[in-house]
């Protein structure tokens, strides 16, 4: 047996017979037509409520000392009267499977079969409208439903029963759940606005005697010795020596003539075919 919390529902449509004389109208394995019981809203008057709110698959007759109603597994399962559990669990595998025996505080007793679970226990109080169990389609069951039986000094037709009580609308025999009150929400405590700390004025710093500023170093005149003027050699002074060279990398005009005692000039004017002074080239022959 597992033990479920329990909780209020509220629904406003019950289907009932409504065919006067409905266990002596109907045969064996017969299904009664539902009809629509007019909503009763929540009265602390509720004694007695209908246990689920379901389609009537079959009712009362010979053969059949109870109503079924078709639900599906899990529908919750409402106590329909206050009173004590004196059965509750798989007890009757081979017919009602897992059901709830409650013995009502008026007299009566009602048992609640082909349960999926049940959520009390025996010796238990419960009062009307507690959720106790939750249907299913346990033990001797041709399909989900809740077979519902009510011994009124013996066998009683439910659905007359309880229509006769003015069974209130399942979770209907419950009061609703008071509203939370919500707490006021404490006052603000006053802000405290602390003086403003007079500002120090800041002490002054000491003056620093300036620096002195460092004497400029002495000028010292670099002895720049300008480079002599060359001066130019007439062709008809320039040594004719005959002699010729092969340029080798690295050679010029000037270091050509310099080591023969040649200006650079004296050295391009005995070589005419120097285009440019500045350019002569590996292999060329220099006269001299």
């Amino acid at each position: 047996m597992s033990k479920h919390s329990k909780r209020k529902t509220s629904n406003t449509i019950r289907f009932i017979a409504v065919t006067a004389g409905v266990g002596s109208l109907v045969g064996a394995g017969a299904v009664v037509n539902a009809g629509i019981a007019g909503a009763q809203s929540w009265s602390a008057s509720c004694n007695w409520e209908w246990p689920v709110n379901g389609s009537l698959s079959q009712g009362y007759h010979g053969g059949h000392d109870g109503v079924d109603f078709a639900v599906n597994v899990g529908t919750v399962l409402h106590a329909p009267t206050s009173g004590t559990i004196s059965v509750a669990g798989p007890n009757d595998p081979g017919g009602y499977g897992t059901y709830i025996q409650l013995e009502a505080d008026s007299g009566e007793q009602i048992q609640m079969g082909h349960l999926s679970e049940t959520w009390v226990g025996v010796g238990e109080h419960v009062q009307v409208g507690d959720q106790i169990g939750a249907t299913g389609n346990t033990g001797s069951s041709t399909g989900p439903h809740l077979h519902l039986r009510i011994h009124s000094g013996g066998a009683v037709d439910p659905m007359s029963f309880l229509s006769s009580v003015g069974a209130c609308d399942t979770g209907a025999g419950s009061a609703p759940a008071p509203e939370p009150v919500l707490a006021a929400a404490p006052a603000p405590e006053p802000e405290v606005v602390s003086a403003p700390e007079p500002e120090l004025a800041a002490a002054p710093e000491p003056e620093t005697a300036p620096e002195p500023a460092p004497e400029p170093a002495p000028i010292v005149e670099a002895d720049v010795t300008e480079p002599s003027p060359v001066e130019s050699i007439s062709e008809e002074q320039a040594p004719v020596s005959g002699e010729s060279v092969v340029v080798s990398a690295g050679d010029t005009l000037f270091g050509i003539g310099a080591e023969r005692g040649l200006t650079w000039q004296a050295v391009w004017d005995l070589n005419p075919q120097i285009v440019d002074p500045d350019q002569i080239f590996v292999g060329d022959v220099i006269n001299l």
